[in-house]
């Protein structure tokens, strides 16, 4: 019964992936779509220039301490000169808050950490829960480990570029100033380790998601430990139109003010958040100075990403390498939009000389057909493929349970159909179908210490091999997968060569007859996409069926299956353990990641799910 489930899943997940490359093939010739767009997937930036007015109020802060920021920064774009500091006072509180400003630098304002109706900052790292199988990385994780979390205000004027020259597959994209010095104010959360000792040099940027309301951190999800226990310093930037607009609606005094003219100022503000923390790392990161700015993105923000690569990052040259985690066969535009209509399929330009790994897995090959914009590594591009993995794991999906319910605590947790719920927590969480738990954060670690041993000591990433698929006419790829659902190629993980479940790479919030007619599914499919051309789902409908279908499940395999597969723990544990650590021999695994996995192994319990798998 479950792998019937499972092959029914594949068939909805290879027509809507058909589908998706329909509407694509389908979009640059329709005429249904809002006017200046192509199809609800790519909207130019406009050519009239829309003025938008900085914010003028205050917010109060914890400290009247005040900074000055470095006088240089090395990106090609901006010459850089004496920078300034000032101080003003709210009158309702009569607390200072401090700026930073310099010529042709955005200005910078520190938002006090309890300020607004919330008291804290949407994305903050949440306080301990308490529930069983949350995640590690709490407030008081981040204070023990000697991290601290602010949030700063940013307000400049932004570049918008326009295409120049075709633009073809091959990446070698083109740009030209459209408009310049167009008004933004947003926000940027930043976090750091106090001890300069303790800082690897390295900041990773997290270009915000913007794909369910809010604007969600994935990225950090993620990668939020490996971060903190190697040093790095992280800044999430709100660099899109929807994530600003929420985030007003959320805390309209926390975050008075926010707003831009539209997405095509989206890939200047993600530039000037790098200039800033270069120029300003006195005032920004507690006077750590940043050597290696890595950009990253997940999902709709790896779209960005990709374009950022092939399109502005050779006029800035402002980061050193680059993260793209769940990519889709085409890139983002250049405006506002999800995903643009062409190229078919989008490259990485073969010149890009920052390097750059992108990681897709096997549901990104499903659902988003990510297969069809696979290329061959170069000396600055590696792609990674992780089969079994679903487009969101579990390890990212506990996390953003903890903060959305914090945020939004009137947000219902999508009931998924198919899967393992949860139980032993005692919450409103018993009976929920837990997440495809195929580990892509353990790969995403790697990916991040890799790149990093890549940007710093010269030392290349590992190449990866291609999950398996039969391609059907060079525009979908089907995945060729094993009895447990797990796509043959690809990084393997020991969950891969020690198997203790089944996986799905899909799930459904609702499915019946009728939701499996084609053009059911493709209303459904537009629908989801189109709402996404101003960045955000706000249909709850919409956001439980796009979360089920990115999210995937597993299903344990049976006591009898585990106990002929493994007539003792210690037989599983130590055939696991030979497989871990083939993986971190391979560059996939970090040390720290293989030596808890085996330990969880040792102890006698599967792949990590609430509650946990014993093995008999």
């Amino acid at each position: 019964m479950t792998r019937g489930r499972r092959r029914f899943a594949a068939m909805v997940g290879t027509t809507l992936g058909a589908l998706l490359v329909l509407l694509l093939m389908m979009s640059s010739t329709a005429s249904a779509a809002p006017s200046g767009c192509f199809f609800f997937f790519f909207c130019p930036p406009p050519t009239t220039t829309t003025t938008t007015s900085s914010s003028t109020s205050t917010h109060t802060s914890t400290s009247t301490s005040t900074s000055t920021a470095t006088t240089t920064a090395s990106s090609t774009s901006t010459t850089k000169s004496t920078s300034s500091t000032s101080t003003t006072t709210s009158s309702s509180t009569s607390t200072e808050t401090t700026s930073t400003s310099a010529p042709g630098l955005p200005t910078v304002t520190e938002i006090p950490a309890t300020s607004g109706e919330h008291g804290f900052a949407y994305d903050a790292v949440p306080p301990p829960s308490g529930v069983p199988g949350a995640p590690s990385m709490t407030t008081t994780y981040l204070s023990e480990e000697g991290y601290v979390e602010r949030e700063f205000k940013m307000s400049g004027g932004a570049t918008i570029y326009k295409q120049s020259g075709n633009w073809g597959s091959n990446g070698a994209w083109g740009v030209s100033p459209s408009q310049t010095n167009v008004p933004y104010t947003t926000r940027i959360i930043v976090r750091y380790p106090k001890n300069p000792a303790n800082f690897n040099g390295t900041v990773v940027f997290e270009w915000l998601n913007d794909t369910t309301g809010g604007d969600q951190d994935p990225v950090w999800s993620e990668l939020g430990n490996e971060i903190v226990n190697d040093g790095y310093a992280y800044v999430g930037v709100t660099a899109q139109n929807a994530g600003m607009s929420d985030l007003a609606t959320w805390d309209p005094v926390r975050y008075a003010g926010l707003g831009d003219s539209n997405d095509g100022q989206s890939y200047d503000i993600f530039t000037q958040a790098a200039e800033a923390i270069k120029a300003y790392s006195p005032t920004l990161l507690g006077g750590l100075t940043p050597k290696v700015l890595i950009g990253t993105g997940d999902s709709q923000s790896a779209f960005r990403i990709d374009t950022y690569v092939n399109a502005i990052q050779p006029v800035t040259h402002a980061f050193n390498g680059f993260i793209a985690v769940g990519r889709a066969v085409t890139a983002a535009p250049l405006g506002a939009g999800l995903i643009s209509t062409s190229p078919f399929p989008a490259l990485i330009r073969t010149d890009n000389t920052a390097p750059f790994i992108q990681l897709n897995t096997q549901g990104d090959i499903v659902e988003l057909d990510a297969g069809a914009a696979r290329q061959a590594d170069n000396n600055d591009l590696r792609t990674w493929e992780l089969p079994g993995a679903s487009h969101i794991d579990a390890h990212e999906a506990s996390y953003e349970i903890e903060t959305i319910a914090r945020e939004e605590p009137t947000t219902p947790v999508p009931m998924c159909i198919d899967g393992t719920p949860i139980s032993g927590t005692g919450t409103a969480l018993d009976g929920v179908n837990q997440t495809n738990n195929m580990p892509l954060f353990e790969v995403e670690d790697a990916a991040l210490a890799d790149l990093q041993n890549w940007i710093v000591n010269g030392v290349p990433a590992p190449h990866g091999a291609q999950i398996s698929t039969t391609s059907i006419f060079g525009l979908y790829d089907l995945v060729n997968s094993d009895q447990y659902g797990i796509g043959e190629g690809g990084i393997r993980l020991p969950e891969m060569t020690v198997p203790t479940e089944d996986y799905s790479v899909i799930n459904f919030s609702s499915v019946s007859a009728s939701d499996l007619n084609p053009l059911t599914l493709i209303s459904e499919l537009e629908s989801s996409l189109s709402t996404l051309s101003t960045g955000s789902i706000s249909n709850p409908t919409v956001r439980a069926f796009g979360l089920c279908l990115l999210s995937g499940y597993f299903t344990d395999l049976s006591q009898s299956t585990l106990k002929s597969l493994y007539p003792t723990p210690a037989a599983y544990a130590a055939k696991y353990t030979t497989a871990a650590d083939a993986a971190e021999a391979a560059g996939f695994l970090t040390p720290a990641d293989a030596a808890a996995a085996i330990a969880n192994a040792d102890a006698g319990f599967g792949s990590l799910q609430q509650p946990e798998l014993s093995i008999p």
